[in-house]
């Protein structure tokens, strides 16, 4: 798409309207890692990995990867461009906190988290956002934290009506080696292509150096 303000603003509309609208078959559709062959295994990965547990689940849906996390230990923030979505997660497993955001604005601070999880968000922008949106995830991080971004391997972008959703969903498809260029360039340092159980989906763990 011609990326312009009011273009984006538009789209990050539309999102925000689909996942409201829509929560309950959501929930029902993506809630349960169970659904999500090997996405315990990148979360537990990814706590691991942090040099701390204060985390942002950024994009966090219905509050699936928020609460395994707490099973883990971590001290979760919530964030999520839908206010239904948040107060499912809230419901769900009380978090610490929430706030209402898109990803190319975070109402946060500047180096307050030790994690920071994008899982299926970043890729409801257009491709050329995505670096705004990764330099807005490195500026919340503290120095040495982890950032985990999953994303889907491929050329094309545009609206897509897939079976977890009656309504159409904006797509950006990755190659993972451009992404790890565009972490390179907002600052990140150490970044590696992890691999992923759920066909070409594929998750990005880069580091703030």
């Amino acid at each position: 798409m011609h990326l312009n303000g009011e273009n984006l603003r538009a789209l990050v509309s539309k999102t925000r309207r689909t996942y409201d609208e829509h929560a309950a078959i959501y929930v029902r559709t993506t809630g349960t890692l169970d659904l999500f062959p090997g996405l315990d295994q990148e979360l537990a990965r990814f706590f691991e990995a942090l040099p701390g547990d204060v985390v942002l689940d950024l994009g966090c849906g219905a509050g699936r990867d928020s609460e395994y996390l707490i099973g883990l230990g971590a001290a979760v923030l919530a964030g999520d461009v839908s206010e239904e979505m948040l107060r499912i997660t809230r419901n769900r497993c009380g978090v610490f906190g929430s706030v209402q955001c898109d990803l190319l604005t975070l109402p946060l601070a500047d180096g307050v988290f030790d994690g920071v999880w994008a899982c299926a968000s970043v890729l409801h922008l257009p491709r050329r956002a995505h670096p705004a949106a990764f330099s807005e995830i490195h500026r919340v991080l503290a120095p040495g934290g982890v950032a985990a971004i999953s994303l889907k391997a491929g050329e094309g972008e545009g609206w897509v009506r897939d079976v977890r959703m009656p309504s159409a969903r904006w797509f950006s498809l990755r190659r993972p080696e451009s992404v790890l260029e565009e972490l390179h360039a907002v600052g990140f340092g150490a970044a590696e292509v992890l691999p992923s159980g759920r066909g070409d989906w594929f998750v990005v763990e880069a580091v703030k150096t």
